[in-house]
């Protein structure tokens, strides 16, 4: 046989399939088991043997059972073993042709498809491994029909449905593992009286209670029910499980106290009850038997009480997770017989005392966490002889000051010491942890200055040293940290410059030294941080212009300058910084226009520049391409003009505040549309128009503000249906007509300011219902000689007494003043 001149080289691999298919089938033996070989033959076709990692003598003149991955006895096939072979496509039903096979090993290939029933007539099939695959469907009711079947792997796939109640009936099951899959149901009991060495149910949809017979099957060695549904307390009867390895419950809905009988589980390497919220009591000192055990996990537990010193007896243990319980006491000393223990977290419970010296005689100690601690104290200068990697004691009493002697921890790449009560100055000496990759030492009352030593740690990549008592200048010999990522000192006495040299920190992700004294200018050099993601420079007194150089930062997605003496007006060239969603330059020296040239800011959600001499119009271009702003507050400043129409388009704005500018023109309507908007003030300007019945789209409204403007018209019916709103401030327009009495409805309002408008008639007897009124201003005028409310009397009974005086006027128009605190009536 051979292809055509000129085309064997351009054949497809389906040709080239279809060929070896030919080939074969005028090869293919005579022999008894050629109805094997052809099974064979429909599963290489299916599964695009082709194109297997390794089909060596596949459809060639090989018998077949010198086939790649086919094993045979007596001329029969008994094992096929594809795992990890590129298999793609489903499982023929040709399989079931194979009367005599034993092992079915078709895991971690990419095959598809259901199970289908005919695999129930391998009732020779004691082994079959399909996990890691893109099988579906059900378990068929046929595999009760496979009795001989020991072992079923169906783990990582898209199996779902319950398990075929005959199937577990039959007996003789060792080994199954459903772990990762859509399988749901109730666990059934009657699976444990099965000779099983292993069981896997765990990150499955599979509930119901821990039966009593979990203790029949003696030679169990793997049980793992983590993260599904299964409740109830944990049967006496786990005890029995003497040959326990691996018992994990995380994250179930287990409830109860820890039997003392777990001691009997005396093979126990492996026993997670972690996020089992349920879980209360003590911990059992039976726990001293477990001296094999090397993983013990009761984090989030509401596991209370001591830490028993019989705990000491788990002489094999090196991962111990107690955080998040409610344990108490101090740690027992007989921890320090722990020779091996490699990680101790006991973070955020209520264990008291020192950090004990013991801890020193605990040799392969790697992670000690004990943060968020009634722990109280100082370093013991015994930790220094330990190869710690990480050390966590933040949140907590620890006192005393940073011992030098931490510098001898030569391997700490971790250490936490933050919003502890530890005083003192920063030892140069921590420059010697040249595997330092974070500090945090935020919210202690330590004092002096950063030493410049400290630049020699290049392997930092987390400094935080906000909310202390530092003081002195920044240290340039920080730009030598090559690899650090954050840097933060905020909220201290650091006064002096920003140093020119940190424009040579060339990974830099966060730079913050907010609420601190640094002053004089930003340096050009921060310019060069093309990394920089965040910079806050906020509450500080620097001084100067913006330097042009910062719009070449455009990886930057928060800049905060606000609060600063930063003069000048905005750069052109932010418009380079198209990834920025928050830019915060209010309270500053500011002036100028808002660039047009900011549309090219499309991501962003939040611009302030409030308090500020910012002049000229807001950009309707800019206005066109903020599609995800949601915070826009320009109040206290120069602006004027009118508001751009495209402010209809900004469908995610939360806040707007233009208050006490000289923006004029009608109040859109737009605005009324807004979906999202929480909080609108345009107080003190010259807007004008009216409030129009589109209010009622308003749904998110908490806070009005349209005080001191030209707004007139009546207040419309729709207010009412603002059941959200808490604020509503009007006084100082020019509204009038009567008081919707829909207004009622308003439980929830805490301020309604409208004196000072041309508001009459009756007062609807509308108040009596808000309780929470806190602020009313009803009467009165908002200057002298101004205009005010004129409601007829009598007025309604029930006016609540934060309104305080409202003046009304009788048919005759002589005023009538009402003093509802009670104090006094004058008619």
């Amino acid at each position: 046989l051979s292809w055509p001149d000129g085309q064997a080289s351009q054949a497809s691999p389906t040709q080239m399939q279809g060929l070896q298919v030919l080939v074969f089938l005028l090869l293919a033996p005579s022999a008894s088991g050629a109805a094997d070989c052809e099974a064979l033959q429909v599963l290489f076709q299916d599964t695009s043997g082709s194109t297997w990692q390794n089909n060596t003598n596949w459809l060639s003149h090989e018998p077949c059972c010198n086939w790649h991955g086919i094993t045979c006895s007596n001329g029969e096939v008994v094992r096929i073993d594809m795992a990890f072979n590129g298999l793609t496509g489903t499982v023929p039903p040709e399989i079931s042709n194979l009367p005599m096979i034993v092992d079915l090993v078709l895991e971690h290939n990419a095959l598809s498809g259901t199970l289908g029933s005919e695999l129930g007539k391998l009732t020779a099939m004691s082994q079959f491994f399909a996990g890691g695959t893109y099988i579906s469907g059900v378990i068929p009711e046929s595999f009760k029909n496979i009795k001989a079947n020991r072992l079923l792997d169906l783990s990582v796939t898209s199996v779902s449905g319950t398990l075929p109640e005959r199937y577990f009936q039959k007996g003789g099951i060792h080994h199954l593992n459903l772990g990762l899959t859509g399988i749901s149901g109730s666990l059934p009991a009657q699976l444990f009286m099965n000779p099983l060495d292993y069981l896997n149910f765990g990150r499955t949809s599979v509930s119901g209670v821990l039966p009593v017979e979990i203790g029949k099957p003696d030679q169990l060695d793997h049980l793992y029910l983590e993260h599904t549904a299964v409740s109830g307390t944990i049967p006496m009867e786990v005890g029995k499980l003497s040959r326990l390895y691996d018992l994990d419950l995380e994250k179930t809905s287990i409830s109860g106290t820890i039997p003392p009988q777990i001691g009997g589980m005396t093979r126990l390497d492996y026993l997670h009850f972690g996020k089992c919220t349920g879980i209360s009591g003590t911990i059992p000192p039976t726990v001293k038997a477990l001296s094999r055990i090397d993983y013990l996990d009761l984090e989030q537990t509401r596991i209370s009480g001591t830490v028993p010193p019989e705990v000491g007896g788990m002489t094999g243990i090196d991962f111990l997770y107690m955080e998040e319980t409610q344990l108490s006491g101090t740690v027992p000393t007989a921890l320090g017989k722990l020779k091996q223990l490699d990680i101790l977290y006991l973070d955020d419970t209520k264990i008291s005392g020192t950090v004990m010296p013991e801890f020193g005689e605990m040799q392969g100690l790697d992670f000690l966490y004990l943060g968020g601690t009634p722990i109280s104290g100082t370093l013991p200068n015994e930790l220094q002889v330990l190869e710690l990697d990480s050390l966590h004691i933040g949140r907590s009493k620890l006192s005393g000051s940073i011992p030098p002697q931490l510098s001898k921890l030569g391997a700490l790449d971790y250490v936490n010491l933050g919003r502890t009560a530890i005083t003192g100055t920063l030892p140069p000496q921590i420059s010697k942890l040249n595997n330092l990759d974070y500090l945090y030492l935020d919210g202690a009352p330590i004092s002096g200055t950063v030493p410049k030593q400290w630049g020699k740690l290049k392997e930092l990549d987390i400094l935080c040293l906000n909310t202390t008592h530092l003081s002195g200048t920044l240290p340039p010999e920080l730009r030598h940290m090559e690899r650090l990522d954050f840097l933060y000192i905020e909220e201290n006495s650091i006064s002096g410059t920003l140093p020119p040299q940190y424009g040579k920190l060339e990974v830099i992700d966060f730079l913050s030294f907010d609420n601190t004294l640094l002053s004089g200018t930003i340096p050009p050099q921060i310019g060069k941080l093309d990394r920089l993601k965040d910079l806050d420079l906020d509450y500080t007194r620097l001084s100067g212009t913006i330097p042009n150089e910062l719009g070449q930062c455009d990886n930057f997605y928060e800049l905060d300058l606000d609060s600063t003496r930063i003069s000048g007006t905005i750069p052109k060239s932010f418009k380079k910084l198209n990834r920025l969603f928050d830019l915060e330059m209010d309270t500053t020296k500011l002036s100028g226009t808002i660039p047009v040239s900011l549309k090219d800011m499309k991501r962003l959600s939040l611009l302030t520049i409030f308090g500020t001499t910012i002049s000229g119009t807001l950009p309707s271009q800019a206005i066109d391409e903020w599609e995800d702003l949601q915070t826009l507050e320009l109040y206290d400043t120069a602006l004027s003009g009118t508001l751009p129409e495209a402010v209809d388009e900004l469908a995610s704005m939360e806040t707007l505040l233009l208050g006490n500018t000289a923006i004029s023109g009608s109040l859109p309507n737009e605005i009324m549309g807004l979906p999202s908007l929480e909080v609108l003030s345009m107080k003190a300007t010259p807007l004008s128009g009216t409030i129009s019945s589109d209010v009622v789209k308003m749904t998110s409204v908490l806070d009005m503000s349209l005080g001191q403007t030209r707004v007139s018209g009546t207040l419309p019916k729709q207010f009412g249906q603002l059941t959200n709103i808490i604020g509503i401030k009007l006084e100082g327009a020019q509204l009038s007509g009567t008081l919707p009495p829909e207004m009622a409805k308003l439980t929830k309002l805490d301020t309604l300011a409208l004196k000072g408008n041309r508001f009459s008639g009756s007062m609807p007897a509308m108040f009596m219902g808000m309780l929470a009124l806190g602020t009313c201003e009803l009467s009165g005028h908002l200057s002298p000689g101004g205009t005010s409310n004129k409601f007829t009397c009598p007025l309604p009974k029930g006016i609540p007494q934060a309104c305080g005086t409202i003046h009304c006027a009788d048919e005759d128009t002589q005023p009538m003043v009402f003093i509802l605190a009670g104090i006094a009536a004058l008619v």
